[in-house]
């Protein structure tokens, strides 16, 4: 992910829920913030840290013992939608 991106969205929890926030919005029009559950928080969290998308479906495959082609699609999907809102 770019660094620039990386410092613009943050992640935030309340209310046991996590929360994307574009800090840098103008509020016009105002983009509303991305609810993430655990494992999209685990994988934001890889993205952010410069991790590939195998390194991170074979870390969901060991944590979450789902299998490994799953693990990957599912990690591939996430980051598309983080792409299709301009995030990544």
């Amino acid at each position: 992910m770019q660094e620039r991106k990386q410092e613009r969205y943050q992640l935030r929890q309340a209310a046991g829920m996590y929360w994307l926030l574009d800090m840098e919005q103008s509020g016009c029009p105002y983009r509303k913030p991305v609810l993430m559950n655990a494992v999209g928080v685990r994988i934001w969290n890889r993205i952010s840290e410069g991790w590939k998308t195998k390194q991170i479906a074979e870390e969901l495959h060991t944590v979450y013992e789902i299998p490994c082609h799953e693990a990957l699609a599912d990690v591939k999907q996430f980051i598309s939608q983080l792409q299709a809102q301009g995030i990544i």
